[in-house]
């Protein structure tokens, strides 16, 4: 039987209003749900919003030893916010649901496997009478995917569940939010604002009354203490915080010179299994990953896996089945607090369920590393792939070491993403420094 796989990377609740989205941010997100031509078996049956270029196809596969013949990529009429998104528009597109039929010819799907599982995915299993294929099928379908990618439903369940969190709390009004923004800064503590859906940093930004901050995870920070200052920027960013006052809007401690840290799970109906735990590292924005996090000292990281952990088991409780992962910043004195969740396949899932697991081995934790880097500026996705194979950089499964391209090019600003497969992140760096000099 095959499976469905779905590349919604950035849905309809996690994007708004999907019409005012910028061009470039809907083409990072058309590269960005190539992604999941890594989890591709053979005989899937795949659902992109583009198709992908050919040459990325082949380079995957050959990478994942699978048979791309069997493979059968669709993509469904442009939506209302054209085609970049897979959007529950487009995947409800009755012409489209008549092929994808005609597609699986009578073949019931065995499993499906969605970016982010939300109602339009749902639908779609139901669609094809596949609703047992879907893991936390009733528990989706009830729009459960936004409660478990959203900021503010994230702080709630965490302090239920036991979890340290930032000081600060979820905010419906300005008022609120004022207030929250004053109580950070009269003592002396930057406060970060986030929408309840974004993703890299992309919808925070910092308020700090302390000069000289460099904004990490944040897309700008602004130097504020006074309350007159803190209603004007509310003024100005309200309803951007709020996305037109559609959701919450979330106000937390931010703490300079921390790290990023992060564990993921797989929550099934019994439990849930710990995968993987890494590094973030942002400019000001996510753009670098290590797996694993290097050295993570053990208290931090029991402290990472058990509160995870119970966050797991209140999520499991409600139905929910599927990808999870945990987001924190371990604190310069040493602590660790939690900042987010969210329940779908991230942009770090790949590296460590497939590349580690299955290109460079099960046992890649235990004497490598994997970091990934976005912004290779290169003339091509081809031609990145012939220079890292001239250069003798390309991945060797022999040495088990090397880099491997892990995302479509994208259109948007000329890059691709990367990762470096390495014994110690020392070396990690140096080839990363002679990857990024390659078309200088």
């Amino acid at each position: 039987m095959p499976r469905l796989l779905i590349a919604n990377c950035f849905t309809d609740e996690l994007a708004g209003d999907t019409t005012r989205l910028p061009q470039a941010h809907l083409q990072t997100a058309a590269a960005s749900s190539h992604l999941l031509l890594w989890f591709a078996r053979d005989g899937d049956v795949i659902l992109l919003p583009v198709e992908p270029e050919a040459d990325l196809l082949a380079y995957i596969t050959s990478l994942t030893r699978t048979d791309v013949s069997t493979l059968r990529i669709l993509t469904p009429p442009p939506g209302q916010s054209g085609t970049e998104l897979l959007t529950a528009d487009r995947l409800a597109d009755e012409e489209f649901r008549v092929g994808l039929r005609k597609t699986l010819d009578g073949e019931p799907v065995d499993t499906i496997i969605a970016l982010t599982p939300d109602a339009g995915v749902a639908s779609l299993a139901r669609f094809l009478g596949a609703q047992k294929a879907l893991p936390g099928y009733e528990f989706i379908n009830q729009g459960g995917g936004t409660l478990v990618n959203s900021k503010a439903v994230f702080r709630a369940v965490a302090a239920g569940a036991g979890v340290p969190l930032p000081e600060g709390t979820v905010c419906t009004n300005r008022q609120d939010a004022e207030e929250a923004i004053m109580e950070l800064l009269d003592e002396g503590h930057p406060a970060m604002l986030k929408r309840d859906f974004s993703c890299g940093g992309l919808g925070n930004e910092i308020l700090s009354p302390v000069p000289g901050l460099r904004p990490v995870g944040a897309g700008r920070l602004l130097e504020i203490s006074e309350r007159a200052a803190v209603r004007e920027y509310l003024d100005e960013r309200w309803m951007w915080l709020t996305n037109e006052e559609h959701y919450p809007a979330v106000i937390e401690r931010y703490f300079p010179n921390s790290r990023a840290i992060t564990a993921e799970f797989i929550i099934n109906d019994h439990t849930s299994v710990f995968s993987q735990q890494g590094e973030m590292f942002s400019a000001p924005i996510a753009n670098a990953q290590v797996i694993p996090a290097p050295e993570l000292e053990a208290g931090a990281l029991a402290v990472l896996v058990s509160a995870s952990s119970r966050m797991c088991e209140s999520l499991r409780s409600l139905g929910y089945r599927g990808f999870f992962c945990a987001d924190a910043v371990l604190t310069p004195e040493g602590e660790v607090r939690f900042t987010e969740y969210n329940g779908r396949i991230t942009g770090s899932t790949h590296l460590y369920a497939v590349i580690g697991e299955h290109v460079v081995g099960p046992d890649y934790a235990q004497d490598r590393v994997i970091a990934e880097y976005s912004g290779w500026p290169v003339p091509s996705f081809p031609a990145a792939v012939a220079r890292l194979v001239d250069s003798g950089f390309a991945y060797d499964p022999e040495t088990r070491t090397g880099v491997v391209l892990t995302k479509a090019y994208s259109h948007a600003d000329g890059t691709v993403r990367y990762c470096v497969v390495a014994e110690d992140i020392a070396a990690v760096g140096r080839i990363h420094d002679q990857v990024e000099s390659l078309f200088v």
